[in-house]
């Protein structure tokens, strides 16, 4: 269990607990930080919620998400682990001078609690939850500069690849990176799209901002997706034309050899044949004339080849 819980009194000071029953009632704001995801069942006894769509991790949809309650505003965005790229859930409830946020882990390390608080404005509980949301999509930067430098470095070192190793597998390891940042970014776009449409709980000017920066970042970082996108399709596009045309080099090697070869098996084909009135096979030099046959066969193919320029 992890509850911390930040007040301002009446007197503007910020105050701490641990529990819900230390704050006082004449506070002026309040915020409830539930940062395990096993408090779920407390946040639900807290506050009455019965239907509210939170998320942890056994109920995961790994796509941000809006729910506009009477009595709330539920944000779901998600932080992704630069190790394994594994996306996880930070659901923030705003209500009328209170937020809520449950999330696994803690807040304080991933945004200034008390910096927000101290230059407090109107609607206070709006301005901390973009903060979030901007603090959020803050730590998606490094996660796509990540993916752009491998994909970068990718491009150096196989860019050229001339030795017939296989780079599928790894063309689709930056894929899949790609793919599952993506998943979790673009739809950000969307989250805060549907929580500018609530005109009525956007009273500041910091509000606006707030929000605008987070539109702005998302903007970047959609650009570098798309770069690195683009980058790995054409890396990958590249190294199938080139293997497409080495193996139609090694067809058309093979095919020749088996076009040169063909007479020659004819050749050997007709006089291991055994018949006994066969003239040529009681000539002295018979085995010496069939090999120079062969031989001039083989070479006016080659050269009619090399004159063609198939080979």
């Amino acid at each position: 269990m992890g509850l911390s819980i930040q007040y301002i009194t009446k007197d503007d000071t910020i105050e701490k607990t641990s529990r819900g029953g230390d704050v006082p009632g004449d506070v002026t704001f309040t915020w409830y930080d539930y940062n395990s995801f096993g408090d779920k069942e407390q946040l639900v006894d807290d506050f009455g919620f019965r239907d509210i769509k939170l998320e942890d991790e056994m109920v995961k949809n790994y796509r941000p998400a809006y729910f506009n309650n009477e009595d709330y505003q539920l944000l779901i965005c998600h932080v992704i682990d630069q190790e394994t790229l594994e996306a996880h859930a930070v659901n923030i409830c705003v209500m009328q001078d209170i937020i809520i946020t449950f999330h696994n882990g803690v807040l304080d390390e991933f945004i200034d609690i008390a910096k927000i608080i101290k230059n407090k404005q109107d609607d206070l509980e709006v301005d901390i939850a973009l903060h979030i949301l901007l603090a959020t999509v803050d730590q998606y930067f490094d996660i796509v500069h990540d993916i752009e430098d491998e994909v970068i470095s990718f491009e150096e070192k196989h860019a050229d690849e001339k030795k017939g190793r296989d780079l599928t597998s790894k063309i689709f390891d930056v894929k899949r990176k790609v793919f599952r940042v993506k998943r979790v970014i673009i739809p950000m776009e969307e989250l805060a799209e549907k929580f500018e449409e609530q005109d009525d709980i956007f009273n500041s000017t910091q509000s606006g901002d707030l929000l605008d920066r987070v539109n702005s970042k998302i903007d970047r970082q959609k650009l570098i997706i798309q770069f690195s996108e683009e980058m790995i399709d054409e890396l990958k596009d590249n190294y199938i034309s080139y293997n497409t045309y080495r193996m139609n080099k090694i067809i058309s090697v093979l095919t020749l050899i088996s076009a040169v070869f063909l007479p020659l098996t004819l050749i050997t084909g007709i006089y291991g044949m055994n018949f006994e009135i066969m003239p040529e096979l009681k000539w002295d030099i018979g085995y010496y004339l069939s090999l120079a046959l062969m031989l001039i066969i083989s070479a006016s193919m080659l050269g009619f080849f090399k004159y063609k320029g198939w080979m």
